[in-house]
C-alpha cells in the first residue's frame, strides 16, 4: 500500500473521530442551553411546553455548525471565545426577531442573562473538553516545525503557551535556509531530507514552515515535497509583531494579497471604542467601589499620607495628563529616589533602563500588596471615564521615556490614540517585557491591528495574568 493511501485512511479515521467528539460536544451544548432555559425566573419560555425550548437550543446548534464550532480547528482559546460570542449574539437577535414576528412578549433581560451564562459556561466546558481529549490521546494534532531559527522558536513558544490548539509538538527539522540555529538541539528530529519518513512514522498531521526570507522557488520546492504526504501545510511569513489580527487573505486571480486594515482611522470605530470604555469603566467603578473604600482606609491607616498619587504621563497627541493611582510609596518617595540614585550605581542603571525598581525600598507594606495584585491601578478607571485614557491602549509613559527610547516619529504614531490601563505589553507578560524596542513594537502592533475583539481578548488575558501574579512589581 503506497503512502498516499495510508495518509488518506488516516485522514478518514481522524475525520470519523472528530465527528464523534463533535457530536458529543454538540449534545453538551444543547443540554447546557436547554438547562438554562429551565431555570426558574430567567426562562423566556413556558417550561410546561418544552418543545419551544428544544427548538431554541436547536437554533444555536445550527449557528454553531455554520460557524464550524465542532471542527476542532487548531486555533487559540481566545478565537474560540470570540466565535462563541459571535454565535450567541446571532442567537440573541434571532430569538428577538422571532418574538417580534410572532407579536409575543419576551423578557429581554432574561434572554440576555441566559446568553451571558451560556457564553461563560460553554467557554469553560470547551476548554476542559479539549484538554481531556488531548491528555488521554483521544484527539490531537501531531505537528513538526520546519526551521530552526528565531521564527521557528517563536512558533514553538506559542504552541507551548497555548495547549488549546491541541498541537502535539514532535520537533524541529533543519534546513539549509536558516543561518542561525537557536532552537534546542534536543528537539531537532533531523534534516528536511528525512521529512517524509518522519511524517509517515509519526502520523504527522501538520507541517509549520517557519523559515523567513524563502524565495518563491525555494518555498515551492518544499511544498512540492510535502503536499502529497501531509494533510496540512502552514507557511508562517516573518511578519511577527507587524500585522496579523486585522489581516485578510485575498486571491486576486491567482495572486496572494495580504490586506491589513487600519481600523482606528475610521471615526466610527473610535466612537465605538469610547462607548466601550465609558460603559465598562462605569461598571468597573460601581463593582469595585467597596474595594476602593477598603484600600483607602488601609493606605490612610499605615502612614496617614494621601490616598491617591498623581503622576504626569504622555497621552494622546503627546499631551501630558495626570494619571491616578492608589499611593503605594511613602509620601517622600521622590526624595528617597534621588538619594538612592546618587548612592547606588546598580539602582541608577535599573531605573534609567526601566523607570521602575524591582525591589523598590520606597514601597509601603500595603503598597507591595497593591502592586502585586495591580489594585493600585484601579483609580485609572476615572482617567478612562474622563477621557484621558482608554481601557486598552499603548503604555502610559513619562516624557523622559519618550525622549530616550521612542523618537519623534514613532512617538507620534504610538500616541495617536489614548494610552491604556492595559495593552499588548500587559497581556504579553506585563513588566516581564523588559526590552523597550519590544514594548514599542507591541504598542505598534496594537495600533495596526486594533479591533473591539482584540480589546476584549487583551482585557481577558490581563485578568488571567493578574490572577497568576505574573510580571507585576
Amino acid at each position: 500500500m503506497d503512502n498516499i493511501n495510508i495518509i488518506q485512511k488516516r485522514t478518514v479515521r481522524r475525520g470519523f473521530k472528530k465527528s464523534i467528539y463533535g457530536l458529543i460536544l454538540m449534545v453538551i451544548d444543547f443540554l447546557i442551553l436547554t438547562s438554562l432555559h429551565f431555570i426558574p425566573k430567567i426562562s423566556i419560555f413556558d417550561r410546561t411546553d418544552p418543545y419551544l425550548i428544544f427548538i431554541s437550543s436547536g437554533i444555536l446548534i445550527v449557528i454553531y455548525i455554520f460557524k464550524k464550532m465542532y471542527y476542532f480547528e487548531s486555533y487559540l482559546f481566545w478565537d474560540e471565545l470570540v466565535n462563541i460570542i459571535h454565535s450567541v449574539t446571532i442567537y440573541f437577535f434571532i430569538m428577538l426577531l422571532l418574538a417580534i414576528a410572532k407579536n409575543s412578549y419576551m423578557d429581554l433581560f432574561s434572554l440576555f442573562t441566559i446568553s451571558i451564562f451560556f457564553v461563560l459556561v460553554d467557554s469553560v466546558i470547551r476548554y476542559i473538553y479539549r484538554k481531556i481529549l488531548k491528555k488521554f490521546n483521544l484527539l490531537k494534532t501531531n505537528v513538526i516545525i520546519l526551521g530552526t531559527g528565531e521564527l521557528a522558536q517563536i512558533v514553538y513558544d506559542k504552541i507551548k503557551e497555548h495547549p488549546f490548539t491541541m498541537y502535539n509538538f514532535l520537533g524541529f527539522l533543519k534546513t539549509d535556509f536558516d543561518k542561525n540555529n537557536i532552537v534546542n538541539e534536543n528537539k531537532v528530529l533531523g534534516y528536511i531530507d528525512e521529512i517524509n519518513t518522519l511524517i509517515f512514522n509519526n502520523e504527522v498531521e501538520e507541517i509549520l514552515i517557519a523559515i523567513p526570507n524563502l524565495s518563491k522557488k525555494e518555498l515551492s520546492n518544499i511544498v512540492a515535497k510535502l503536499e502529497r504526504n501531509v494533510r496540512k501545510i502552514k507557511y508562517i511569513p516573518d511578519l511577527y509583531g507587524l500585522m496579523s489580527f486585522s489581516t485578510h487573505i485575498q486571491d486576486l486571480d491567482g495572486i496572494l494579497a495580504i490586506t491589513a486594515v487600519q481600523e482606528l482611522l475610521n471615526p466610527l470605530n473610535l466612537m465605538i471604542k469610547r462607548i466601550f470604555d465609558i460603559v465598562l469603566s462605569i461598571i468597573g467603578i460601581i463593582l469595585t467601589s467597596p474595594i476602593f473604600l477598603i484600600i483607602a482606609f488601609l493606605i490612610k491607616k499605615e502612614d496617614g499620607g494621601p490616598i491617591f498619587f498623581k503622576h504626569k504621563r504622555i497621552g494622546k497627541d503627546l499631551k501630558e495628563f495626570e494619571m491616578y493611582k492608589f499611593r503605594s510609596m511613602y509620601p517622600d518617595a521622590e526624595k528617597r529616589l534621588q538619594e538612592l540614585l546618587a548612592s547606588d550605581e546598580k539602582i541608577r542603571e535599573e531605573w534609567f533602563k526601566h523607570f521602575k525598581l524591582k525591589n523598590d525600598p520606597r514601597i509601603t507594606k500595603i503598597g507591595k500588596f497593591l502592586r502585586k495584585t495591580s489594585l493600585d491601578e484601579l483609580p485609572q478607571l476615572f482617567n478612562v471615564l474622563k477621557g484621558d485614557m482608554s481601557l486598552v491602549g499603548p503604555r502610559p509613559v513619562v516624557r523622559k521615556e519618550v525622549e530616550l527610547y521612542y523618537g519623534e516619529e514613532v512617538a507620534k504614531e504610538v500616541f495617536s490614540i489614548k494610552p491604556g490601563i492595559t495593552g499588548m505589553w500587559q497581556a504579553n507578560g506585563r513588566s516581564d517585557v523588559e526590552d523597550y524596542s519590544e514594548r514599542i513594537a507591541l504598542d505598534l502592533y496594537y495600533l495596526r491591528n486594533w479591533s473591539l475583539e482584540l480589546d476584549f481578548i487583551i482585557l481577558l488575558k490581563t485578568i488571567k495574568i493578574v490572577i497568576d501574579k505574573k510580571g507585576a512589581y
